[in-house]
């Protein structure tokens, strides 16, 4: 059963920090003039088709969020990433301050947004646009703002999913009132809604269980994506040891039913459509070799179709014609690589890292994503050990959305 509750600034509260942030807009205005990078992006950059440019100010290191979590505004005018106070040296559960920023598509107005809680670098806060004037991330909680950094929701402890639907998020989080891993949706007023926790999905157990699974309430879930039409939510499923056998695929619907079970999942799975996913087969029993190249699958894990080579990290463009993903984990150089569909020869490619400490061990992955357009694509580019940096790419001969066959 769904249950609801609100989790949004009271409107005390609110009305009390009016005066104080009218007396604070001068100090604000200035701090956010000093935090602004002197930077050659201020002027924009020369764009050229299939020429990486950097997004981030040239003196820190940066991330995106996600792969394929678009990092556009949803009208495509802006874009969101984080900088990094600093970086972690030698483990990856390190966790760093930074900053959440902001610029036009055209790379030109860079400025603060808010400042960010110490957090991992993985998956750059997890940023993702609500609407155009709402960014979701994560620090030490899970929390939006407006793009005047002005809190909207009050901070919850939790995992954030991938991109929003509808003004909505998902993230996943261990329940105050039934103790176990849940899967929670909330909007921009605070009102969240609990859809489902591991013991709706204890079925798992029939379909692939053995000795090593867990007892379910020590399940976990992460990952939560909305299907292209919001109807359906996927997610992962931790039912075992640590291994990636014991990482299932799971789906259902948002009302909370019609269970569908994949079985041990595809790296970094992605809805393809209402229907379907993709991912990098490294392991699932489909008749198929377990080759890591970009494969389509069904709701129940049969074999749909091929449309990549070898990856890793993969992002899909809006009209399905490209996919892009980088070289598999460990693996120096890492390349960068997009096709089009269902091409094993790539089009387009970048070496983004010589250094497996800094893109592997401290996990600042390249998580590439699509513009809104279809036409540009941003991914993270380790630039030097223990540098990494914002990159995008226009890509060269991609046309208008719609106005071309696969």
């Amino acid at each position: 059963m769904k249950m609801k509750y609100t989790n949004n600034l009271s409107k005390t509260t609110m009305d009390k920090n009016l005066l104080r942030i009218w007396a604070l807009v001068c100090m604000l205005c200035f701090t956010v003039q000093c935090n602004s990078p002197t930077d050659s992006n201020k002027k924009g950059q020369n764009i050229q088709g299939g020429v990486p440019v950097r997004v981030g100010p040239e003196g820190h290191s940066s991330s995106f969020s996600y792969y394929n979590t678009c990092p556009e505004s949803p009208d495509g005018s802006k874009v969101a990433y984080v900088v990094f106070d600093s970086i972690p040296k030698e483990e990856r559960s390190e966790k760093v301050s930074g900053k959440l920023w902001v610029c036009e598509k055209d790379l030109t107005r860079l400025r603060k947004v808010v400042g960010l809680n110490a957090m991992l670098v993985h998956n750059g806060g997890n940023v993702q646009w609500v609407d155009d004037t709402t960014i979701a991330y994560q620090d030490d909680s899970v929390r939006m703002v407006s793009l005047d950094g002005i809190p909207l929701t009050k901070p919850v402890a939790g995992k954030l999913g991938h991109e929003p639907f509808n003004q909505k998020i998902l993230y996943s989080a261990v329940s105050e009132e039934s103790g176990y891993d849940t899967i929670f949706e909330m909007d921009k007023t605070g009102e969240i809604t609990a859809l489902a926790n591991v013991m709706d999905f204890k079925g798992v157990a029939r379909h692939f269980g053995d000795e090593n699974f867990k007892d379910v309430s020590e399940w976990a879930i992460s990952h939560p994506q909305y299907s292209p039409d919001g109807e359906k939510i996927a997610f992962r499923l931790d039912v075992g040891p640590a291994l990636e056998l014991y990482k299932h695929l799971v789906t259902i619907d948002r009302s909370v039913g019609n269970i569908h079970y994949f079985g041990p999942k595809p790296m970094h799975f992605l809805w393809y459509d209402n229907e379907s996913f993709i991912g990098h087969d490294h392991q699932v029993e489909d008749g198929t070799p377990n080759d890591k190249t970009l494969k389509r699958w069904d709701l129940e894990g049969t074999f749909l179709e091929t449309l990549a080579d070898k990856g890793n990290h993969s992002s899909i463009s809006p009209d399905r014609k490209l996919f892009a993903s980088e070289s598999w984990y460990q693996e120096i150089p890492i390349v960068l690589k997009v096709y089009q569909h269902g091409q094993m020869e790539a089009f387009w490619q970048d070496t983004v890292s010589l250094d497996k400490h800094t893109t592997w061990h401290l996990a600042f992955h390249t998580n590439p994503s699509f513009s809104r357009d279809g036409k540009r694509l941003y991914y993270n580019k380790c630039i030097s050990p223990g540098k990494v940096q914002t990159y995008m790419v226009e890509l060269p001969n991609v046309p208008a959305l719609g106005n071309s066959g696969s």
